[in-house]
């Protein structure tokens, strides 16, 4: 085993206690403590000396024999039942048999006549010896007994009441039992007893009847030389180095080469007491690293002298905490209070306390060990951002030292508790770009990265050109721990796409993938065929944010992809509509077989590219809509088969849009026939054509303003013949002088609105050279005659009121015959209607007279309403009608009998008082009338200023 100088450190105060208590002063003291807040003395004497942290002594005797040199000289502190036990012997008989008692440490303290548990035990050989060795468990439950000739006895039971106990012989060995150490599993259940020899290491199961020992190593070690910790492991101190075991066997070994004489506990230190200076190693290893030739014989055994070495050792950060000569030699060693008192030769009482952690970490900065000093925070369980700060101090004075690969190693325990800018700004160098980068690496997997580190960490990547790393950070199968975003558009920004493209694609990054292939790469074709893969809610947002550039390479494909993302939804309503399926018409509209993308807002992507746009148009609306509309009656109710208001509006605009670039001339580059065209047709035609296809499809206002504009003169008809305005048809053929389309209009609409001739009338006088004139006249005369449309006066106005006319006498002679011979009838009949009226007024008149001047004679005999004989008291009215006054009840102004007739009279005159006064309607009637005269005449029949009220001036 090679040996290494342990680093010596001073991590514990030293001070000397002065004025102890003269127990302190005698010699031959026996010193235990077993953190129960005692430390407890045995002196020459056989008194043994309780001690508490005042330093307050309560003394007893606990040996009792009375032969000289009977002493006390083993004790066990079992802190946790408050037992002390105590080995009497007679040190100075050859046979002496050791006596064992138990005392109750509370009663100690408060009371002085206590009386031990003596226990009760056979020698386990016939020749007594020395009892050099005793354990017990924390319940006291099993004592175990080490003898000089090499015996253990068990004793189990209730040892401390003397009852039910039990004895047994575990082991017998050739040489004598140094150390017993039980240790209990954490379940309780299970008991282990270690023990060693001279020249072996035991390990009993005291928890079974069956006890056969396993050896551990054919190697021992001398009398308080060993103990166990907290982990259950036996820990043996033997001249060469410390070593450890568990049940199992031998674990690792801490080389100290010293001669030991005595091993204590204190946290996790061990406290060694060497019987010479010593050359320490600091070397852990197992067993089996051991080199035999520094194994020496362990039946050595070292006596006290004045220069004993007391040695504190840390094992878990393999240094030397505190070293230091104790006078004397040590006498013993008590771990109380936190502290550790060390009892020498001459009578002093040293008292070590531990420095704190910062006290520590502060020497081992002034000697820069920093890496000591990370392991000693650690296992002092300091806190990680305080082990981070050392890290950072440690990586400081390496970057001093220009070491910044090792520093870089350092800074990266810090990340999460270190701002990562402090250490950015050491690595910004180009030469240390390759650290820097393995820094933001490891930020990056502990998920403390930010987009600025990503941005710097991938900018690391493409200024090292380093590929290789660019792959390996952006294909890790490990959680991704950076922001994507930032991460493709450096990759973009540096020229490497296919970096780009696979993070936009893994993470669908949809928009930013597009980007790369249409604006970077210019790779329409596979962007195109990329978004035919999409979903239906996102296709149409980059279509429309991409299309403009797609069209400008690839305007065919393109156009036929927004082709049919404009008909998606609606091939199915096709379909149904093409078999004359109401029922399935409605269910795929009740299904929502609507357009994914609206028309409106694409159509700009087009603004480059207008013949395209007349392609795009055309197939949308034979596939989208015009199956549609010839459908609109295959729905079962009037609602099933109507558009939605966003596809309405999206259809006319569609239809205004193709209409207006038909009359720009633009023509579609794959022109798509019409169902009434044969073959290719100019672009005024298909503008007829949508004209005529179109229903309501289109916005009249807007295609009759383009029309116009353009002088398209057909368009402007086929809006009016959809309209279903046939004045303003008419009109129209007048002004370009269409006598043909005007005769067709008028035997298609004349007799239906007869009117018509009125206009027809006109433009035929004012155009006398027309061929066929005096026909179309005639035809004209012939239908206002019919319908009596216009008074002959304005008839001959017409004819005649105009420079150009041309209308002859014998033109219309047949019509003025006609209308004298008409007038000369109605003449003679109101010449006898108004002899009719006169008689009859005169009849009235007379009748009126005399009632108001002639006495009226009553000659009915019986009641009008009863038909009973009159009697008094009766009622008789003018018109000759009587009644009994009981018949009339309340109704005695009037006849009953003719109530009805006057009424209706009544209310006639009335009406006749309320029009009188209504100036307003006779104007209306006389600006309206043909005949203003006839209103007139009408009107003053109705004797309208009967009713006028003559006001005094």
């Amino acid at each position: 085993m090679a040996n290494f100088q342990l680093r010596q450190f001073h991590f514990f105060k030293r001070e000397s206690l002065g004025d102890l208590p003269e127990v302190f002063k005698q010699s031959e003291l026996l010193l235990t403590s077993n953190d129960g807040g005692l430390i407890f003395i045995a002196d020459a004497t056989g008194s043994i000396h309780i001690v508490n942290r005042s330093f307050i002594v309560r003394s007893f005797v606990a040996a009792t024999g009375e032969a000289a040199g009977t002493r006390i000289t083993q004790m066990l502190h079992i802190h946790q039942a408050r037992i002390l036990l105590t080995v009497e012997e007679n040190v100075t008989a050859a046979n002496s048999r050791p006596v064992i008692k138990i005392w109750p440490v509370d009663k100690l303290l408060r009371q002085a006549d206590v009386q031990p548990v003596n226990v009760k035990y056979q020698q386990p050989s016939s020749t007594p010896y020395p009892l050099t060795a005793v354990a017990a468990t924390p319940s006291i439950s099993q004592i175990a007994l080490g003898f000089a000739g090499g015996h253990i006895a068990l004793i189990r039971g209730n040892i401390l009441k003397s009852k039910s106990t039990k004895q047994r012989t575990l082991h017998t060995a050739p040489e004598p039992i140094t150390n017993l150490h039980f240790v209990i599993d954490d379940s309780g259940l299970k008991t282990t007893l270690f023990a060693t020899t001279t020249a072996q290491t035991l390990v009993f199961n005291t928890s079974s009847g069956k006890s056969d020992p396993v050896v551990l190593e054919e190697r021992g070690c001398g009398i308080g030389c060993s103990l166990t910790n907290n982990e259950n492991e036996l820990i043996v101190a033997r001249d060469e180095a410390i070593y450890f075991y568990n049940v199992d066997g031998r674990g690792p070994c801490f080389a100290f080469d010293a001669p030991k004489v005595l091993l204590r506990r204190f946290k996790h230190y061990l406290l060694l007491a060497t019987a010479a200076p010593s050359s320490m190693a600091p070397t852990m290893a197992n067993a089996a690293d051991s080199s035999p030739s520094l194994q020496p014989a362990d039946n050595r055994v070292y006596s006290y002298n004045d220069a004993t070495t007391f040695t504190i050792l840390d094992t878990k950060n393999k240094l030397v905490a505190y070293t230091g000569v104790v006078p004397g030699g040590v006498r013993g060693v008590a771990t109380e209070w936190g502290s550790i008192f060390v009892l020498g030769g001459h009578g002093t009482l040293d008292y070590f306390s531990e420095k704190d952690l910062l006290e520590k970490l502060d020497i081992l900065y002034r000697q820069n060990l920093y890496p000591l000093a990370v392991k000693m925070a650690q296992n002092g369980n300091y806190d990680l951002a305080s082990v981070a700060g050392i890290y950072r101090r440690y990586g400081d004075w390496l970057y001093s030292k220009d070491d910044f690969d090792t520093a870089m190693a350092q800074y990266m325990q810090t990340i999460g508790y270190v701002e990562p800018s402090y250490i950015i700004r050491k690595y910004l160098d180009a030469q240390r770009l390759v650290n820097l980068a393995n820094y933001l690496q490891e930020l990056h997997t502990a998920g403390m990265a930010t987009s600025d580190h990503t941005t710097l960490l991938l900018n690391c990547y493409t200024k090292l050109r380093d590929e290789d790393r660019l792959n390996q950070f952006i294909h890790t199968q490990e959680d991704y721990q950076f922001d994507v975003d930032t991460a493709i558009h450096v990759c973009r920004q540096a020229g490497f796409y296919t970096q780009a493209l696979y993070l936009a694609d893994k993470f669908s990054k949809t928009g930013m993938y597009l980007k790369l292939k249409v604006e970077d790469q210019e790779d329409i074709r596979a962007a195109l065929e990329y978004m035919r893969k999409m979903a239906d809610t996102d296709i149409s947002t980059y279509l429309a944010e991409f299309g403009r550039r797609c069209l400008a390479s690839l305007p065919r494909e393109t156009t036929e992809l927004l082709v049919d993302v404009c008909i998606k939804g609606m091939d199915a309503r096709a379909t149904a509509l093409e078999r004359n399926d109401a029922g399935e018409v409605a269910d795929t509209l009740r299904s929502g077989a609507t357009p994914i993308l609206s028309m409106r807002r694409i159509q700009h992507l087009f603004a480059d590219q207008p013949a395209w746009l007349a392609t795009f148009l055309e197939r949308v609306i034979s596939r989208r809509w015009q199956s549609t509309r010839q459908g609109q009656s295959a729905g079962e109710d009037g609602n099933v088969d109507k558009l939605s208001e966003e596809e309405e509006n999206d259809m006319k605009s569609a239809w205004n849009t193709l209409l207006e670039l038909y009359l720009c001339g633009v023509e579609s580059p794959l022109q798509e026939l019409s169902q009434s065209a044969t073959k290719k047709q100019t672009p005024k035609e298909r503008a007829l054509d949508l004209l005529r296809n179109s229903n309501s499809n289109i916005d009249w206002d807007r295609a009759y303003i383009l029309c116009a504009s353009n002088g398209f003169i057909e368009g402007v008809a086929a809006l009016y013949e959809q309209k279903g305005d046939v004045s303003s048809l008419l009109d129209l053929y007048i002004e370009n002088d269409d006598v043909s389309s005007m005769r067709r209009l008028l035997n298609a609409h004349g007799e239906q609105q007869p009117e018509l001739h009125i206009k027809a009338l006109h433009y035929f006088a004012r155009n006398p050279q027309l061929e066929d004139s005096e026909q179309l006249l005639s035809e004209c005369l012939a239908t206002i005659e019919k319908y009596n449309l216009m008074s002959p006066l304005r008839v001959l106005q017409a004819l005649g009121g105009s420079e150009r006319s041309g209308v002859t006498l014998g033109m219309v002679r047949g019509y003025i015959m006609r209308q004298i011979e008409a007038t000369t009838r109605r003449i003679s009949e109101n010449e006898k209607a108004i002899a009719t009226y006169s008689d009859e007024y005169k009849l009235h008149h007379n009748k009126m007279e005399a009632l108001k001047t002639k006495p009226i004679v009553f000659q009915s005999t019986k009641c009008t309403s009863c038909m009973a004989p009159l009697d008094l008291p009766s009622v008789h009215f003018l018109c000759k009608h009587s009644y009994h006054q009981r018949c009339l009840g309340d109704v005695n102004e009037s006849c009953p009998k003719c109530q009805v007739e006057n009424q209706m009279l009544e209310d006639q005159r009335r009406l006749q008082e309320i029009n009188a006064r209504k100036h307003d309607l006779f104007a209306e009637k006389l600006h309206k009338a043909d005949e203003g005269f006839d209103v007139i005449a009408e009107w003053f029949s109705k004797n309208p200023f009967a009713f006028t009220k003559l006001v005094d001036q």
